[in-house]
């Protein structure tokens, strides 16, 4: 043999010792693993373009549930799929301080955008978050209410011109454009119309970076699976146009505030409370007293809570009242009864829709529950191990800086817990029992979603005005289920939602 083929060889021997041991991590540590294959591991449907993250979990959790623990690979990667709910909800919750952070991609100096509560770690974290929850008090949210209302009549206004001449609706990137207005303005505190002009750059915006598309596939997972690929390759969480538009959008709101004494009933004025104070008032007032005790936001943190508020409450309303609205007009028995109580709510607040009022609709409430149960709108839930955690009942040991999935949608649609889980069944949710089973759309613990109630609330207010006027009916849907995207980190439609409106007699 020549010195060339010795030497080749040797490399092969020495890359086939370096993979077996790389691949033997989990078996190493007593946690069951599938066979991972070099070079994407246990996730080449996924990188070669077959199916989205998400439903590649759920495929290794409907192969493995028995287990608690599955031990994956995401290229070289370790990952543990929790499969076990009281696990999950421990890791959640009761063992918190194990798992308090993400182990997303932060680069507050060179991504600035990526610096919003969703991603930080640690204490800046927990300070955060202590400071911003005042944003989302009752009191806090029915200041904003009306604004959520005006949305939605324009909404009305739309989507009553399509009734009368008898349109099919692409009803996501209606909602979607309705959302978007909403979250302009309470969150930039800009008053946009992209129900009537979809071109308008904030939807445009949103477009970008929720298109359906491979690269933002793979962009939103390596910022939350693979993070240090972020840092070496320079992957930022958003494109340079829609770092530029958001940073701009916000230095321009905060100053044409701070200059003119502007005060209004947003998210970013608190914002400006919290930049210009160190905090957000706890007594509800919306003004803002400059001090010099506490640290205050600079206008990129400013921008970057902004971003993440546009992005989580755009997304989860906009798909959540889409999927609710296909499941009514699938089930015209259900839309009738949801129907039948906003009639009947609305009457005894002398028709109007108020913030009491929404929240006495339980049914409706039911329904908005029971699309998040079949339709997600995070499917799985990532953590990061900040603290070696013994795993009760076993002998196995996660140690400090593995990656942790959390099998959310996989749950939600196990028969186990929810007998049937491709019905929709709305009255799940008023059985006393529901408590005992996995349901966390929105996580749960210290690191549940900050803007909960908010995007409950957008959603209901957008539901109540459409489903008060007219109905929904399928069109054109022949699969019994809606086919998903294979190139989206979220659940998106391939064909989208088309639905046939018509107004109410």
């Amino acid at each position: 043999m020549t010195p060339l083929s010795i030497g080749v060889a040797l490399l092969c021997v020495a890359a086939f010792a370096f993979l077996n041991y790389v691949f033997s991590y989990w078996n190493r540590r007593g946690v069951q693993q599938l066979t991972p294959y070099f070079p994407f591991g246990n996730f080449s449907d996924l990188f070669l373009g077959k199916a989205s993250f998400p439903r590649v979990c759920e495929t290794l959790y409907e192969r493995t549930k028995k287990w608690r623990l599955l031990g994956v690979y995401i290229l070289l990667r370790p990952v543990l799929l929790v499969n076990d709910p009281q696990l999950a909800k421990d890791i959640m919750v009761k063992d918190f301080q194990h798992f308090h952070d993400r182990g997303t991609h932060v680069d507050e100096e060179n991504d600035p955008l990526s610096g919003h509560l969703f991603s930080l770690a640690g204490e800046k974290w927990k300070h955060l978050r202590a400071k911003l929850t005042p944003t989302f008090t009752s009191g806090r949210l029915k200041g904003m209410f009306q604004t959520l209302v005006d949305t939605g009549e324009v909404l009305q206004d739309y989507i009553h011109t399509c009734a009368k001449n008898e349109e099919v609706v692409e009803i996501r990137e209606i909602l979607a454009r309705y959302n978007t207005d909403n979250i302009a303005s309470v969150a930039f505190g800009i008053k946009i119309d992209s129900i009537n002009n979809p071109n308008e750059p904030f939807r445009q915006i949103g477009r970008k970076f929720f298109e359906s598309n491979f690269r933002n596939n793979m962009r939103l997972m390596i910022t939350f699976m693979v993070p240090k690929l972020n840092k070496y390759f320079k992957i930022k969480s958003v494109d340079a146009e829609v770092e530029q538009f958001i940073l701009g959008m916000a230095k321009e709101t905060l100053e044409y505030r701070e200059k003119n004494g502007v005060v209004r009933k947003d998210m970013m004025q608190l914002l400006i409370q919290l930049r210009n104070t160190g905090t957000v008032s706890v007594d509800e007032r919306w003004d803002v007293e400059t001090s010099t005790n506490s640290k205050k936001l600079t206008i990129g943190e400013v921008a970057a809570q902004a971003h993440v508020f546009f992005l989580a409450g755009f997304e989860t309303s906009s798909s959540t009242m889409s999927f609710c609205l296909y499941e009514l007009a699938k089930n015209p028995e259900v839309q009738r009864k949801v129907q039948s109580e906003i009639d009947s709510v609305t009457a005894l607040h002398d028709g109007k829709l108020t913030y009491d009022s929404i929240n006495e609709m339980r049914y409706l409430e039911c329904c908005i529950d029971e699309t998040l149960r079949k339709y997600p709108p995070v499917p799985v839930l990532n953590r990061e191990c900040t603290k070696d955690y013994k795993v009760p009942d076993s002998d196995i040991t996660i140690e400090k800086g593995t990656a942790v999935i959390l099998q959310i949608s996989a749950m939600h649609h196990d028969p186990q817990y929810y007998p049937d889980p491709l019905r929709f069944v709305p009255e799940r949710f008023l059985d006393p029992d529901m408590k005992g089973k996995p349901y966390a759309p929105f996580g749960d613990g210290p690191r549940i979603c900050i803007g909960l109630r908010m995007g409950k609330i957008q959603t209901k207010v957008g539901l109540c005005l459409l489903l008060s006027k007219f109905n929904f009916e399928l069109y054109g849907h022949k699969e019994s289920e809606l086919v998903m995207s294979p190139n989206n980190f979220l659940n998106t439609p391939v064909n989208g939602i088309n639905l046939k409106v018509s107004c109410r007699e």
